[in-house]
């Protein structure tokens, strides 16, 4: 069967409190891992962001016969109800949103599948290559995919979240074989945004086990962090395939 390894960390940063959410149930022949950031600013984020990670793991039980592409683009649609749900039983409530990226696997068949809403990302780390799997659904991606800039004070805007309009439009990722030694990681924008691609590589290239791994990478949002008093929750949820330390890292060269 194929071996799975995870770990995971969820930080408040410089904010009073966490509106992150993640989680991750791993069963004989399936897998799924899903992390969400409530939207700042909203009252209900942290509900909305724990909703969403709930119905996306809720998935698993509710559709385990018809495989990756149902469960995948059914947690979408559970999220997005769930929120939208509790947006109208509490009119205080009614602009809550979510971001989300879902990871399920099928372990007997050795595929992987993903979904996203906003810009929390998935990233796949594979014999050396950092390859990112999600597009963000925001403002500065979509300019910059313009050849566009986007100002600083607006380069949080999403264009799609949990809990808003436009969600019908979010397509799960392509299917994909998993590979011994694959590495995946879940993310916030809080974490991602306090890291660059060669930092990412190479606390994979130095990390011992998956916990280590995530354990570095933390540690780097913090440092580069310091001092920020409004630096935003960052949360990361890391899995592994097999044994990446010694297949997928990047040789020392």
């Amino acid at each position: 069967m194929l071996t799975l390894t995870t770990a995971q960390c969820s930080h408040r940063g410089g904010r009073a409190s966490n509106e992150d959410a993640l989680g991750s149930r791993v069963r004989e022949n399936d897998a799924c891992f899903a992390i969400s950031d409530g939207v700042g600013g909203r009252a209900g984020g942290a509900i909305a962001s724990k909703l969403a990670v709930h119905w996306a793991l809720q998935q698993l039980d509710d559709k385990p016969a018809y495989g990756l592409q149902a469960m995948t683009h059914g947690s979408v649609d559970a999220a997005d109800a769930a929120i939208v749900a509790e947006q109208r039983r509490n009119p205080e409530r009614a602009h809550m949103a979510a971001t989300m990226v879902a990871l399920f696997i099928d372990r007997r068949e050795r595929m992987a599948q993903w979904i996203h809403v906003g810009d929390s990302r998935l990233y796949l780390f594979r014999r050396g290559h950092l390859l990112r799997r999600t597009q963000d659904h925001s403002l500065a991606a979509q300019l910059q995919r313009a050849g566009l800039s986007c100002s600083p004070d607006k380069a949080h805007l999403l264009s799609h979240a949990l809990g808003q309009a436009d969600t019908d439009t979010i397509e799960p990722g392509v299917a994909c074989t998993l590979e011994d030694g694959d590495a995946y990681l879940l993310c916030t924008d809080g974490f991602w945004n306090g890291l660059d691609d060669a930092a990412m590589q190479h606390c994979l290239q130095i990390a011992g086990n998956v916990a280590d791994w995530i354990a570095l990478l933390a540690e780097r949002v913090r440092q580069r962090s310091d001092g920020e008093g409004t630096q935003d929750n960052y949360s990361a949820l890391g899995v592994w395939v097999g044994d990446p330390h010694l297949v997928t890292r990047a040789p020392a060269a």
